[in-house]
């Protein structure tokens, strides 16, 4: 009977501790309305002794409705982890690295349950059942972070070793088997080499839906003082032969690269480059719409929802444009160098980075519905969040609709708009 009396006052303390803890976060709003604090579901903490750098993974991992984040062990590692959404509990951690490295995911693959990516030469896959190495490889080269997805497979983007010189100026796709790691297969682009000494190379491989043998390959050529032309081109893998090819995304100029890859919706393309966004017909290629921006939206990329394509960009506003027609929809103060973007039931959600806040916005309006401040969440002043993703989880069963976002300190896991 003692023991049970401990337990149930043990118990009791915990749950107090965890409720007071959260009781003290307001919910607060601005003078414009806008929900800067409110309490959360759970946070769980980054690091398990003093904190040290963080990592950063940039597109959002979710498996089985758990999510990946970076955290640190304490021991001047840094891990990457599996996180259960509904308690915040650490499920596994994995650093099997061949050397000690800041861990920084800009792009994945995610197959079944796998995970995979890239950098420098050294390649990982992850089993996100167990946390285990399914693989890791050092290749004979160094592979661009960008893995373009095709089933099973995956594509690298890499430099063609010509005659067995490194930095060869081609840079070519390598189909890779994400089972096992090995490369089969090599993709160029139709590359004209009207300028041998200069730079050129596949950029991404999109998969298109429903149509298993084609791909929408963007590529690029550098001409002399580094001014570049980009391209899209539809390629058939059983006839190994172009549908269309050889369509500019905008004029040469320097710069002009697409960072992020296309987007095919409704049979569109919608493409990201610089500080311009373009819409393509991909059954033709031939351009349908173009915006122009005072800056580039190389940190949030686009999305495309409720026909409209929408992005923050550095000139610190979030744009919805029409994506029939291009046309600006609406307009919203918010900040620069922001995450990517999530969108759940209505609500777009990213942190801002030079405002260190998290935002919601309602896509319909372009009202601004969040600007949580981590400041006000117990961590003090100059606390923020960071670029990392924003995770965002449907309701399901007994668990409400959930946006998880992370601080210096902490992964906070909040209740989303309904």
């Amino acid at each position: 009977m003692r023991n049970c009396t401990v337990f149930f006052l043990l118990f009791n303390f915990l749950f107090n501790s965890c409720k007071e803890e959260n009781d003290d976060v307001l919910q607060q709003v601005d003078e414009q309305g806008v929900l800067v604090s409110t309490p959360f579901l759970w946070k769980t903490s980054l690091h398990q002794k003093e904190p040290i750098s963080n990592s950063h993974i940039s597109n959002k991992i979710i498996y089985n409705e758990k999510i990946v984040i970076p955290l640190t062990n304490g021991k001047e590692n840094r891990t990457i982890s599996l996180i259960n959404t509904k308690d915040g509990k650490i499920i596994w951690q994995w650093n099997d690295l061949y050397e000690e490295e800041y861990i920084d995911i800009n792009f994945h693959y995610q197959y079944q349950n796998l995970l995979t990516y890239q950098i420098g030469s050294r390649s990982y896959c992850i089993n996100l059942d167990n946390g285990e190495s399914k693989w890791k490889i050092r290749r004979d080269r160094s592979f661009d972070v960008r893995l373009n997805p095709y089933g099973q497979y995956f594509f690298m983007i890499g430099p063609d070793l010509n005659n067995g010189e490194y930095e060869s100026n081609t840079y070519l796709a390598f189909k890779t088997d994400i089972l096992s790691g090995e490369i089969s297969d090599i993709m160029t682009g139709n590359f004209t080499f009207e300028h041998p000494d200069c730079r050129r190379g596949i950029s991404h491989i999109v998969e298109i839906a429903e149509q298993e043998n084609l791909l929408l390959v963007s590529y690029a050529e550098n001409l002399p003082d580094w001014i570049t032309q980009n391209y899209l081109g539809i390629y058939d893998t059983n006839l190994k032969e172009w549908i269309w090819d050889k369509v500019l995304v905008r004029e040469p100029m320097n710069p002009n690269f697409i960072y992020h890859p296309p987007l095919i919706v409704n049979k569109k393309i919608y493409t990201a480059i610089v500080n311009t966004i373009v819409c393509n017909d991909l059954e033709t290629g031939k351009q349908l719409w173009r915006k122009d921006f005072n800056a580039d939206f190389m940190f949030s990329g686009i999305i495309v929802e409720e026909g409209k394509v929408i992005a923050n960009c550095e000139d610190t506003y979030a744009y919805a444009l029409d994506a029939e027609t291009g046309s600006q929809r609406w307009r919203v103060r918010t900040a620069g160098s922001g995450s990517r973007m999530s969108y759940l039931n209505g609500v777009v959600y990213f942190v801002g980075g030079s405002a260190r806040r998290l935002f919601a916005i309602e896509a319909a309006t372009g009202k601004m519905l969040w600007k949580i401040d981590a400041g006000l969440l117990g961590e003090g002043r100059g606390a923020g969040f960071r670029t990392n993703a924003v995770y965002v989880l449907p309701a399901k069963d007994d668990q409400p609709a959930k946006v998880i976002a992370l601080s210096d300190l902490y992964a906070y896991c909040f209740e989303a708009e309904r």
